[in-house]
């Protein structure tokens, strides 16, 4: 009886062990098939009265380069970044950090809080939505980028 005991003890604990151990691969699996989602180039366009701009942002790993192109096609700003990507609830959140401005009027420029937003990505669409976390008092703004086929 008491071998009986251990087996079914030994047995349960191998259960759970193993019940904790998928969950967590299948989150960490889970974690990489976003990252791999954001991965690459997108670009935006912003229509003003003085023309139309371009932004591109290019995430490789976990950093990130936002570039600002006038009307014309020339750099009018950079910065580089990190960035992490989470999931709390039904929600995904981009939170970037350690900005650097790389080119422009503001170059040399370091900004090390980071800043978050809600993200999904459908397709070759990202969207971002600023300004609906808790604590983030700006007025909500939302953005789609269209990847960058190269």
């Amino acid at each position: 009886m008491r071998a009986l005991l251990l087996v079914l003890l030994a047995t349960t604990a191998c259960s759970s062990a193993r019940a904790e151990v998928l969950p967590t691969a299948k989150a960490e699996e889970a974690a990489n098939d976003e990252l791999a989602k954001v991965q690459g180039k997108w670009v935006r366009t912003v229509k003003t009265d003085r023309g139309t701009f371009k932004v591109v942002k290019e995430h490789k790993g976990n950093d990130t380069t936002v570039t600002f192109f006038d009307s014309d096609g020339n750099v009018m700003a950079e910065k580089t970044s990190q960035f992490r990507l989470e999931q709390t609830g039904k929600v995904r959140i981009f939170t970037f950090f350690n900005n650097v401005i790389t080119a422009g009027p503001q170059k040399g420029q370091i900004d090390k809080a980071p800043t978050s937003f809600v993200y999904r990505v459908t397709g070759d669409t990202f969207f971002e939505v600023n300004g609906l976390l808790i604590g983030d008092d700006t007025e909500p703004l939302a953005f789609s980028w269209k990847r960058v086929n190269e």
